[in-house]
């Protein structure tokens, strides 16, 4: 192959740095996407998440969170990341305030996703598989160990 400054590479030559830049360019957008959703505080979780702390957990509990962003981390991904509103919906903001995971959470299957009606919002959602979930979880507790380790 002829590069236009004059330079002959073999397409092995090229083959490496084809895959090192894609390497590198994909590390770039995955850290990137990580310090976007990096949780250090309950401020940082979504609000449907500070909603279920505040109505589930005691203050001690939620102080226990803070000091642990790691595991607020994994209570904001299961309370507002581990399902989705199903396509086709109507969905209003109020509606997914409305949503509560804790109520479903024990329907989850362990190698297939769920669709379930929430009366309560008036929406359907798919809850993911805890195949799903417990994958989720082990690359977000893997992403603050890495923070950790720097």
């Amino acid at each position: 192959m002829v590069v236009r400054t004059g330079v002959h590479l073999n397409s092995g030559v090229m083959k490496k740095v084809t895959l090192i830049v894609c390497l590198l360019a994909s590390a770039h957008l995955t850290f990137g996407q990580l310090a976007q959703t990096l949780i250090q505080q309950k401020s940082d979780c979504a609000a449907v998440t500070q909603r279920i702390m505040e109505q589930t957990f005691s203050v001690e509990r939620q102080l226990e969170l803070e000091n642990s962003p790691e595991d607020l981390a994994r209570l904001n991904y299961l309370c507002a990341q581990s399902y989705e509103f199903e396509k086709g919906q109507t969905i209003l903001r109020s509606q997914k305030a409305l949503f509560n995971i804790e109520t479903y959470k024990h329907l989850r299957r362990v190698d297939q996703r769920i669709t379930v009606y929430d009366e309560h919002s008036g929406l359907s959602v798919i809850l993911y598989s805890w195949n799903e979930v417990e994958t989720a979880l082990s690359d977000l507790k893997a992403s603050y160990q890495l923070i950790s380790s720097k």
